[in-house]
């Protein structure tokens, strides 16, 4: 649609023959020359061998892990402190099903806790038992939630 063509036509004119050690490959080639001082840019779709190579060594060992084990949700339950109260007993974590429910505009006023999960941006927070059955019940948005965001902002 960008170029306002059909397919067929782009294929036409960006069709070309690359050759390699294995054969000759059709291809889809673009150049873009760059000056006489320059040697063209080359793009080409297409042109790989996908013989098996039966002797060809595997090194698929990462560098360095991919997961570093623990997650940031995790590190917040081992610190054992709700996240709302500061109480230090039967943590349990509060989630959300999508961070667009936090704030819709032209809504009533939402409680503190609700404010708070929208500007961290996340979908979880660590509570006691005690908050999280209020919450639940919709009966919490104790003072303690005011300053909440000063404490912690990740």
């Amino acid at each position: 649609m960008k170029f306002k063509t059909s397919c067929r036509k782009i294929h036409r004119r960006l069709q070309t023959f690359h050759h390699t050690t294995d054969g000759t490959y059709k291809v889809l080639e673009v150049r873009v020359d760059r000056g006489p001082k320059k040697p063209p840019l080359v793009a080409r779709f297409g042109g790989i061998s996908l013989h098996w190579n039966h002797r060809a060594p595997i090194r698929e060992i990462p560098l360095k892990p991919i997961w570093s084990g623990r997650s940031e949700v995790v590190d917040r339950l081992l610190a054992e402190t709700c996240e709302v109260c500061g109480a230090t007993d039967d943590m349990e974590v509060h989630h959300l099903c999508k961070l667009r429910d936090l704030d819709r505009p032209g809504q009533a006023s939402r409680p503190t806790w609700v404010k708070i999960m929208a500007t961290r941006r996340r979908k979880t927070l660590v509570v006691c038992q005690a908050c999280h059955h209020a919450i639940h019940a919709g009966r919490y948005d104790g003072p303690a939630l005011s300053d909440m965001t000063h404490r912690r902002a990740d």
